[in-house]
Order: C-alpha cells, then sequence, then structure tokens
C-alpha cells in the first residue's frame, strides 16, 4: 500500500523540498553557463544550471518512488543515501572533483549537505526497512 512505510511517509517532503530547491536555484543562475564552475550560490551553497537539474531529478525521483510498493521505495530511499554519500566523499577528495556541478573541493558548503542528506536518507531508509520487516514478522509473513 503506498504511503505505509516511513520512506513513503518522507520522502515526497525531501523530494519536494529538492524540487523547490532546484526551481529556486534557477533565479540565481539562470540556463546559461550550463556546466560552468561559477561562484553563484543559493545560501551560501554552490551550483550551476545542471546542479539544478540534479536537484528537481533527485526530488522528482524521491516522489515518484514514494508512491511505488514499500520495498521500492525503501530501496530508492537507501540508492539516494548512498548516492549523496558517494558525492560527499568524491566532493572532499579533491578540489576538482565535482566542479561540473559547480562545487569547488573540501571546503565547499555543499559537501556538507550531501553528508547530512545521505546519512538522512540513508537512516530513514534503514528504519523504515527494519520497521516493515518487522512488522511482515509481526504478522506472519517473513
Amino acid at each position: 500500500m503506498s504511503g505505509s512505510s516511513l520512506a513513503q511517509k518522507v520522502m515526497p517532503i525531501i523530494g519536494a523540498f529538492y524540487v523547490i530547491i532546484g526551481l529556486l536555484g534557477f533565479t540565481v543562475t539562470g540556463f546559461g553557463a550550463f556546466l560552468a564552475n561559477t561562484d553563484d550560490a543559493l545560501f551560501g551553497f554552490s551550483l550551476n544550471p545542471l546542479h539544478n537539474v540534479v536537484h528537481i531529478a533527485i526530488g522528482g525521483f524521491l516522489i515518484i518512488m514514494s508512491r511505488q510498493t514499500t520495498s521500492m521505495a525503501e530501496g530508492a530511499c537507501l540508492g539516494v543515501g548512498l548516492f549523496y554519500i558517494t558525492a560527499f566523499v568524491i566532493g572532499v577528495i579533491g578540489e576538482s572533483n565535482l566542479t561540473i556541478i559547480s562545487m569547488f573541493g573540501r571546503g565547499d558548503l555543499e559537501n556538507f549537505n550531501h553528508l547530512v542528506n545521505g546519512g538522512l536518507l540513508l537512516a530513514i531508509g534503514l528504519i523504515s526497512t527494519a520497521a516493515t520487516e518487522s512488522d511482515a514478522k509481526r504478522r506472519g509473513f517473513a
């Protein structure tokens, strides 16, 4: 049933937040210099038009996946969490690793954002999965 797990309840909220941030980002960057490593920032976070598109895509993905089966939603939540943790690691390894999304390396506030969001989504996915499994065992389905 759609919307029954923790992941399915929280993912649309996080997804909508990402979509809004992506749209707001375009008010700062416009649509030119799509891949440029710019000084553009929104609330102190580095961005460029590609970075805005990535936020909109991830937000849309979270919203869409929250409406799928519980296991698909929880897997998507875990997957996006891992994606953000990976972006954090890539971002702190070197200054030029994520310049395609206008990030400037270790000191970039966006790296902290990736770590926090990745950890949050991983935690939600893990807690939700554990609760779903526990509920299935209680009902005698596992």
